[in-house]
């Protein structure tokens, strides 16, 4: 029942050119149909999509409060385009294939997503070779894309295209961690000092379940930088 995170290092994505249309699936798609790019950016995209919201606003302030304390708050992603929801989905499911049989299959799935959701996207999921290969190639993707969890339903419907999710991780927690409320009346502080504690914000549990009561968010199980705006979160990926 056990589930391991890949804590491999991302590639340098800088300096890829982006894919040209109809060419097969690798790195290069990472760099179509890009998110806002910066923290501030990515913030501000969710007020822009929900300007009645307050889910930047609450990130914001978790942020703040956690770098004062030394933490290493790194926000990847907000506000995403079913196009690129898409692709990491297919780039994902592609780099777990186990034989060429499901390799032919998952292409077809693919092919036929595009054209049901109505995204048109001219990727070629398949090259000439081994299946191996093509595996590797979508490993590839799927790592530029810092992508470790994936869902069908998440593609067609993800949080984050309608700006009510957030990709963000939290590290190097200090041996003691004071957290408070946003409106301020509630402040608890979290004794991590037992060696056994992970000092990762995304796999302490019992801090978890303080933020998302005190900051109405919730973090979605399995899919270690995800969490949604709970106030208005379907909680699909």
């Amino acid at each position: 029942g056990q589930r391991y995170l890949n804590l491999e290092p991302v590639p340098d994505v800088v300096h890829i050119d982006p894919a040209k249309n109809w060419s097969t699936l690798g790195p290069e798609w990472a760099m179509r149909y890009l998110n806002p790019d910066g923290e501030q950016a990515m913030l501000t995209a969710l007020a822009e999509k929900n300007p009645s919201g307050t889910f930047h606003l609450r990130l914001n302030k978790l942020f703040a409060q956690l770098r004062k304390q030394g933490v290493e708050v790194l926000l990847d992603s907000t506000l995403r385009s079913r196009e690129r929801g898409y692709l990491m989905w297919g780039a994902y499911i592609l780099s777990r294939v186990r034989s060429g049989k499901e390799l032919r299959y998952l292409v077809k799935v693919l092919d036929q997503r595009n054209r049901e959701w109505g995204l048109r996207i001219p990727i070629r999921w398949s090259m000439p070779g081994k299946w191996q290969d093509i595996r590797a190639a979508a490993q590839a993707m799927a790592e530029t894309y810092s992508v470790v969890f994936a869902t069908e339903s998440g593609a067609k419907n993800s949080n984050h295209y309608t700006g009510v999710a957030a990709d963000f991780s939290a590290v190097n927690l200090p041996r003691e961690l004071t957290l408070e409320s946003p409106d301020g009346s509630q402040k608890k502080t979290f004794d991590l000092s037992s060696p056994a504690e992970p000092r990762d914000l995304s796999l302490s549990p019992q801090i978890i379940e303080w933020i998302e009561t005190h900051f109405e968010l919730h973090k979605l199980p399995y899919d270690y930088p995800h969490w949604d705006d709970r106030a208005k979160a379907k909680t699909l990926n």
